[in-house]
C-alpha cells in the first residue's frame, strides 16, 4: 500500500501505514491532490481487497508559537 500511495502524483510522503489502526498517513499539497485519488490508490493495490475511505482531511503545521 505504501508503495501504491506514495506513486500518486503530488504525494509529498507517506509518513506511516498502520496495520493496527488501519490508517495511512500521506503529506500531501492542500488542495492539489483529490483525496478521491488517495482512496483510488489503495483500493488498487494488485492482489488484496483493501478499502479505503478518508477519514481526516486537515492536519496544521503551525510556526511561530512560543
Amino acid at each position: 500500500m505504501q508503495d501504491a500511495l506514495s506513486k500518486v502524483a503530488g504525494v509529498f510522503e507517506v509518513v506511516s501505514v498502520s496495520q493496527d489502526t488501519n490508517t495511512a498517513v500521506v503529506k500531501v499539497p492542500r488542495g492539489k491532490i483529490a483525496a478521491e485519488a488517495l482512496v483510488k490508490a489503495v483500493e488498487s493495490v494488485e492482489g488484496r481487497n483493501f478499502t479505503a475511505a478518508v477519514i481526516e482531511e486537515v492536519v496544521l503545521s503551525v510556526t511561530g508559537m512560543t
